[in-house]
């Protein structure tokens, strides 16, 4: 065997002609990506904008926005399922609702609700 170490073969010496080529990776096509699970779904869908018509025209804004305003809307207007699970958002929630906005708001539900039930205080 010649002495050249350009041609020498052996432990942790492949021969040059299975040697990866400069500037190629030896797995091109790399680890396959993971398939996306709910909570990115979740995070993805909500995050998508959508257009809105409010008071002041139409606005864009998210999903998860709109939907939380279309909730707020139905509890306001006196839906009691809609009520009830904007006030656990709420409770959930705290640092989110000013002090002075929430007893606002607790107040025109209350009277609302009495409104519809036909209660006078």
């Amino acid at each position: 065997m010649p002495k050249d170490p350009e041609n020498q073969v052996g432990y942790k010496t492949p021969p040059k002609s299975s040697q990866f080529q400069k500037g190629r990776s030896g797995n091109p096509s790399g680890r396959p990506r993971k398939a996306p699970g709910i909570p990115e779904l979740l995070g993805k869908v909500s995050k998508q904008k959508v257009l809105t018509n409010g008071k002041n025209g139409p606005k864009y804004m998210t999903k998860l926005e709109a939907s939380l305003t279309q909730l707020a809307n139905k509890a306001a207007s006196g839906d009691l399922k809609a009520a009830k699970i904007f006030m656990q958002l709420v409770i959930r929630f705290p640092e989110l609702v000013k002090q002075g906005d929430m007893e606002l708001t607790v107040t025109r539900a209350r009277d609302k609700l009495l409104e519809r039930l036909g209660i006078s205080d």
